[in-house]
């Protein structure tokens, strides 16, 4: 029999790991928005069968992230200036609720956004830095919220925002800095002022759109590289 206190082996779905290596790789750009999933080669260089690579990219359709064309296979989805204006304001809102249920910040929690904040201030050149410090940063914020419901529905929204950030930070140079932000937060936390906290948490995400949106609008007005062949072909 096994030790006491020894951990069960958690044996993980295929298809859930698929998933998440797509997905991570989605978030950083590979593949590309709007481009096709050769699903041949991604058996092979994943070493998985048909079967949970297509389960995987199934799910990830059902998540707003591929579409699944008859006869043509999967793409990704491209970026989109609408779905900013759409996806940015539920965030803020859901992320509100969070903060505001949440029990009063310790001490030693307001210092852990402070150290957090810290990072990501230093993080002015390294953009996948700056994203994990930003996406702590809102990780630590919430985390005494109890309603777990609310915090997976969050965490599977911001999947998307992230695709945009590091999009729009790759190819920019930009870095989209929250540090203000932040500090005006957790200066309200430290007065116990959840609507002031909540108002300012609002508007960080607010700023983060309004990056956004102008340098995505210029690239929807540039045709892409599919669109420019079609348009040769036709």
């Amino acid at each position: 029999m096994p030790a006491r206190g020894v951990r069960p082996i958690v044996r993980i779905p295929i298809r859930s790991e698929v998933r998440r290596i797509l997905l991570e790789g989605m978030l950083r750009g590979d593949p590309a928005p709007g481009s096709p999933i050769n699903e041949s080669e991604l058996s092979g260089l994943l070493g998985v069968s048909r079967t949970p690579l297509r389960e995987a990219l199934l799910s990830l359709v059902g998540e707003g992230f591929l579409r699944a064309s008859p006869g043509r296979g999967f793409f990704v989805l491209p970026l989109s200036a609408q779905e900013v204006e759409n996806l940015y304001p539920i965030i803020a809102a859901l992320e509100g609720l969070a903060l505001r249920s949440s029990p009063r910040a310790s001490s030693a929690e307001i210092q852990r956004l402070n150290e957090i904040n810290q990072e990501l201030a230093h993080g002015r050149d390294n953009w996948k830095a700056a994203l994990d410090a930003d996406e702590r940063w809102h990780e630590a914020l919430l985390s005494r919220c109890g309603n777990e419901r609310l915090l997976e529905t969050l965490r599977m929204l911001k999947y998307h925002a992230q695709r945009y950030e590091s999009a729009y930070m790759r190819h920019s140079g930009t870095i989209i800095q929250s540090v203000a932000q932040h500090r005006a937060i957790i200066r309200a936390l430290r007065r116990d002022d959840l609507e002031a906290a909540a108002r300012f948490l609002d508007a960080n995400w607010k700023i983060s759109q309004d990056f956004l949106l102008p340098w995505l609008r210029t690239q929807e007005a540039v045709p892409s590289p599919v669109t420019r062949r079609r348009a040769r072909q036709a």
